[in-house]
């Protein structure tokens, strides 16, 4: 990387409780502090209450009750005002006006009950009015234990956000640190990329920029970032759009932060401290929720698969033995999601074992091919090992297909979209073969029409598309088609 394309790697070391609590989360965890405390205030103060004026512990179903409704309409009131946003939680003078609004609010409601419902027999006026002081009182000791742990998980570094790299301008970018993009953002940075100064653009060429912008890929993927934040002017719009449509390859959301000249018009003047909205400009292909149903149903039925099928397994390992010489599994290095390397396990159905720089596809009565092994690949029972591909997590039940690395580089300098087909898992099977795409591709039009199926099914995915396509593929082993 050249001088102008300088990287800076954040490292930490958890010291904070809110390293655990994800700073998406940081309100939710402080409402729910609240609600229990004001539950057991009202408790509390009913049970002492009773005890020292009537020497009875009274109805503790009462003051639950009362203390349930309080601390949900105090909270329902505090997210209307903002109080759960972590900038707000920082703020000490964001944060009394709109407790006392709340609590009042609470204290307004709890009497206003006990008036029209005549219950001052199970919960007193003395009973309310401890409770109104306690509770009060708790809530502020909540929020100022907040406060200093999450400003110490600030000062350390060690608040729960998503991992990012940043890319942008040296002047946003220090418009920018990494602790106002923590506190603001709730992003982690893990690496920070310069693109050249203004001055310097014409000289050093685009070609500089996409160097970092490459080192930046790169980055995300070793140090397993969850976003790409771009920090840069939005009026220059041919370079903002030249540089996402390279971070493309990355199955990451990418967003854009306001710019100097938007924070001036947009900051907001009154005294809760709002962090900016971010733009996204590349959306991630799954969501966490779809990544965890479809990991799953991967987990469930590939454990499924590996019990019920064990028997097969092993009959094939044995008949593979004993039909020819070398291994019982063909392992060969195949990219993955995010582009990243794994191996992949099928059975031999070959006399080579290749991997490497050049790798001649599978074709029609080709000579490698065992005489066990043309039973194997026209009844995809040499695919059956990848199960262990799936519940290692390197693989899906479905999903676009791995090639070869050799392969991989031939087509993705080829074809345009190719790389894309990275923003997910590889699969056993795909919507291509579904469509019957299998066995070898004799041109590139031919695997064109494969990357076009494997794209529909990245923008398309549900859970159900997954179980339609793997009933198809199991229809579909009963007339195998250009297996060989």
């Amino acid at each position: 990387m050249s001088d102008y394309f300088p990287a800076q790697v954040w490292t930490y070391a958890p010291k904070s409780i809110f390293q655990y609590v994800p700073y998406q989360r940081i309100g939710l965890f402080a409402a729910l502090s609240e609600f229990g405390l004001i539950v057991a205030a009202s408790i509390a103060t009913g049970i002492v209450y009773h005890r020292l004026v009537f020497e009875t512990e009274g109805d503790v179903a009462a003051y639950f009750a009362v203390g349930a409704c309080s601390g949900l309409i105090f909270i329902l009131i505090s997210r209307l005002l903002g109080l759960y946003q972590p900038n707000t939680l920082l703020s000490a003078n964001a944060q009394i006006r709109g407790i006392f609004v709340a609590w009042g609010a609470v204290l307004l409601f709890v009497t206003s009950v006990f008036f029209l419902l005549k219950a001052g027999a199970n919960y007193s006026r003395g009973a309310t009015i401890g409770f109104g002081f306690t509770g009060l009182g708790l809530v502020f000791a909540s929020r100022a234990i907040t406060a200093i742990n999450l400003k110490q998980a600030l000062a350390d570094g060690t608040l729960a956000g998503r991992r990012v790299v940043v890319i942008g301008d040296p002047e946003e970018l220090a418009a920018n640190p990494a602790l106002e993009l923590l506190r603001s953002y709730g992003a982690r940075e893990v690496a920070r990329f310069e693109l050249a100064p203004g001055a310097d653009r014409v000289r050093t060429g685009i070609a500089h920029e996409m160097a970092a912008v490459d080192s930046a890929i790169q980055a995300a993927k070793t140090q397993n970032a969850e976003q790409v934040l771009l920090a840069m002017r939005w009026l220059d719009v041919w370079r903002r759009e030249l540089i996402c449509e390279r971070l493309r390859t990355l199955p990451l959301p990418v967003l854009l932060l306001p710019d100097q000249s938007v924070s001036a018009v947009l900051t907001e003047t009154d005294n809760y401290p709002r962090a900016l909205g971010t733009i996204e400009v590349q959306r991630a292909p799954l969501s966490r929720q779809d990544l965890f149903a479809k990991r799953l149903a991967d987990v469930g039925l590939a454990g499924l698969g590996m019990v019920l099928l064990s028997p097969l397994l092993l009959v094939t390992a044995l008949a593979i033995k004993l039909d020819s010489s070398g291994p019982v599994l063909f392992c060969q290095r195949r990219r993955g999601f995010s582009g990243r390397e794994f191996v992949i396990y099928k059975f031999r159905t070959m006399s080579v074992q290749e991997d490497g720089p050049c790798i001649r596809q599978a074709q029609r009565n080709d000579e490698r091919v065992t005489r066990l092994g043309r039973v194997l690949r026209a009844s995809s029972i040499d695919e059956l090992p990848q199960l262990i591909n799936v519940l290692i997590g390197n693989m899906s039940l479905v999903g676009p297909r791995p090639h070869a690395i050799a392969h991989d580089d031939q087509y993705s300098a080829s074809i345009d979209n190719y790389a894309y087909r990275h923003h997910v898992k590889p699969g056993i099977t795909g919507w291509a073969q579904a469509h019957g795409f299998r066995g070898e591709t004799v041109n590139v039009g031919a695997m064109k029409k494969r990357i076009q199926l494997d794209l529909w099914y990245i923008n398309n995915w549900t859970l159900w598309l997954d179980f339609r396509i793997l009933a198809k593929t199991c229809v579909g082993l009963l007339r195998p088609r250009n297996v060989y």
